[in-house]
């Protein structure tokens, strides 16, 4: 199915949480400071999620089954510039920006604190 630039951005994010479940508002929360805050565009990116197989909505809990989908992603990438920005996430003023490269796109910038808040751990192993 073709998604809009921005549900394929957040399909992408999903893919890429280490997380096993998270409650609704920890996923929509995720969405927000990563992919939109639009509140309806997140209704769409879970939607799109849930009729991919990405999650599965179950006693108020999304339930991640990521082996299950049908959908084929590459595994993102995190890439550190120096330059002055404010942090998606939580507003900081900082030097040193954290981006995540999806295959649909850059999301970010972020702090080193707030990059490793975005359930992406998978991706700091090789530090």
């Amino acid at each position: 199915m073709k998604y809009s630039k921005t549900v394929q951005k957040g399909l992408d994010y999903i893919a890429t949480i280490s997380a096993t479940e998270l409650s609704p508002l920890e996923i929509r929360t995720l969405l927000s400071k990563t992919v939109t805050k639009n509140y309806d565009v997140v209704h769409d990116i879970m939607e799109a999620a849930r009729t991919e197989g990405l999650v599965e909505k179950r006693d108020g809990t999304y339930h991640f089954c990521l082996e299950s989908h049908a959908l084929e992603f590459y595994k993102p990438k995190i890439v550190f510039k120096k330059e002055s920005s404010k942090c998606r996430c939580c507003g900081r003023s900082m030097n040193e920006c954290w981006y995540v490269e999806l295959k649909s796109g850059i999301i970010g910038p972020y702090g080193s604190t707030c990059v490793r808040k975005l359930y992406l751990e998978h991706l700091f192993e090789d530090e």
